[in-house]
């Protein structure tokens, strides 16, 4: 039986942690759930409720409805209702007008409407028929002149509140409902966290853009200790599992291989397990260019070894490493693999080298080759063996390009650590967790960038800037670069691009402002 007063669940609101809560896992959904901080079903609705376009473009006295009820809600601005005898059906919404059912109990109590007369309301307001709402205002009215709880003009004053709302007030029934279900996914999240992401993750595939569901979810996952790794011939799988405290990307999670491709990696693994009697983390390098490389194509063996499958096992070979030899061992025909392979049981080389240098004689030498040219083929395919043009370490910035055009997101290092971060006083988890004050500093990346165009007040018509930024900790998307800071540093304001961010936070909100930006 799930407990609707949890105070773990009604924390993880008030912290903005919603990837995956239904109806608030927009970055728009976590922004308003720590600003209203729910505690109860009735709450939570209001916010799935208030957050909807209508309800943040309905301006009253320069703020929308939405921070109007969350002001009112935390004391920062009085409650006032229209007239007292609408109090008590407007209390719970601290006087705003949230739902399309509260026009019809004021409708009821004030005009005198049965349920039939107040639907017909309902469905006015709901379909915004200002034709109907005409017919239905003369019947409030007059309906309100029979009750007298009003006088004409309150009635009329009233009506024209109630009218203004149907730009929108939104139904409870569904409102409920949605936060019903927010609440259960929320309450999973909160005390079955592990599984909760493991779920969330298997199914990321059925999102409109799964590699970014993916990202956002694995970011998220670090604000509760949760680490991602890359597949790993240790303890792989075919989707996403847990191991250790960790979650891994399975097999099929790899970009290319989740469909019929990634099966048949599967069924390789067991095979040449079966025929070498011996779990693949058992196997030399050596075993596994010879008898797995064999029996995948090459799409899918450079797609593991660019991720690191081949690093958990007996030997650590580097990624760079392990496509170099694995493009060496394409170039031996079939006839010298089979020769390798039929061999290999006796001589049990140690090394691809020495497997070569055993291949590289022609048959009448006592050699695998069939002819001179292949001989010398061979000796210099040693040669770069031995002594290989170019760098082979596994450097950073490659590492994340292959994590991410092969899982979607960097996994074994962000962006952000290829830079030196030695100035930061902050982390976005940090500021996630509630850390408020002034000059704070993230060395971070940022992921994206949305400018917008200011339509009123002194800054109309100049440009402010929003950014997702993500250091080794986490990802924050509430960083927020007005106008004249953004003119000053808006050369270097772009995707991609590792900062400085000097800003605040301050004591009511969640969202640093940033003051000043550096280059490192």
């Amino acid at each position: 039986m799930i407990d609707y007063n949890d105070k773990k669940t009604w924390q993880l609101f008030a912290e903005g942690k919603t990837k995956g809560i239904f109806q608030l896992e927009s970055n728009l959904g976590k922004a308003w759930a720590k600003k209203v901080a729910p505690t109860n079903i009735e709450e939570l609705s209001a916010l799935i409720a208030i957050i909807r376009p209508g309800t943040l473009k309905a301006f009253v006295d320069g703020k929308s409805m939405t921070q109007h009820y969350v002001d009112r809600k935390h004391g920062r601005e009085e409650v006032v209702y229209l007239h007292e005898s609408i109090e008590e059906i407007l209390k719970p919404t601290y006087g705003v007008l949230v739902y399309q059912e509260q026009s019809m109990r004021i409708a009821q109590k004030v005009a005198g409407f049965n349920l039939q007369e107040a639907d017909v309301l309902r469905k006015a307001i709901g379909k915004k028929n200002a034709a109907l709402m005409n017919e239905v205002k003369k019947s409030f009215i007059e309906g309100s002149q029979k009750v007298k709880l009003v006088s004409q003009e309150e009635a009329e004053q009233i009506f024209g509140w109630i009218e203004k709302s149907s730009r929108y007030a939104f139904n409870k029934s569904h409102s409920v409902s949605y936060a019903v279900c927010s609440y259960w996914s929320a309450y999973f999240k909160a005390h079955h966290t592990k599984e909760f992401f493991e779920a969330y993750l298997y199914y990321a595939n059925e999102k409109q853009d799964p590699h970014q569901e993916i990202y956002e979810l694995i970011s998220e996952a670090k604000l509760f200790d949760i680490q991602a790794r890359t597949p790993s011939i240790s303890h792989y799988d075919v989707k996403f599992n847990f191991h250790n405290g960790k979650i891994y990307f399975g097999i099929k999670d790899i970009k290319s291989l989740t469909g019929k491709t990634g099966d048949k990696v599967v069924d390789a693994i067991k095979e040449v397990e079966s025929e070498l009697g011996k779990k693949m983390t058992k196997f030399t390098w050596l075993e596994i260019l010879l008898f797995f490389g064999s029996k995948v194509s090459s799409t899918a063996f450079k797609a593991l070894a660019s991720v690191g499958f081949f690093m958990g096992f007996l030997e650590t070979v580097q990624r760079n490493k392990a496509l170099y030899d694995y493009d060496i061992f394409r170039t031996l025909t079939a006839a010298e693999q089979n020769w390798i392979k039929e061999r290999y049981k006796d001589k049990q080389w140690k090394t691809f080298v020495d497997c070569l240098r055993d291949l590289a004689p022609t048959k009448k030498e006592g050699g695998g080759t069939s002819k001179i040219d292949r001989k010398q083929a061979i000796e210099n395919e040693i040669q770069l063996l031995v002594n290989p043009p170019y760098d082979l370490t596994d450097e950073a910035n490659w590492l994340i390009d292959q994590e991410t055009k092969f899982l979607g997101c960097p996994v074994t290092l962000t962006k952000i650590e290829t830079s030196d971060n030695s100035a930061a006083n902050t982390t976005c988890k940090d500021i996630i967790n509630g850390k408020k004050g002034k000059d704070l500093c993230i060395v971070a990346n940022i992921q994206r960038l949305a400018d917008y165009k200011i339509n009123k007040g002194e800054s109309k018509g100049q440009m402010m800037s929003f950014l997702t930024i993500e250091d080794d900790s986490c990802v924050l998307d509430s960083v927020v670069v007005f106008p004249k800071v953004r003119e000053k540093y808006k050369y270097i304001l772009y995707e991609g691009n590792n900062l400085i961010f000097c800003g605040s936070v301050a004591e009511h909100d969640s969202s640093l402002i940033v003051n000043q930006i550096h280059e490192i």
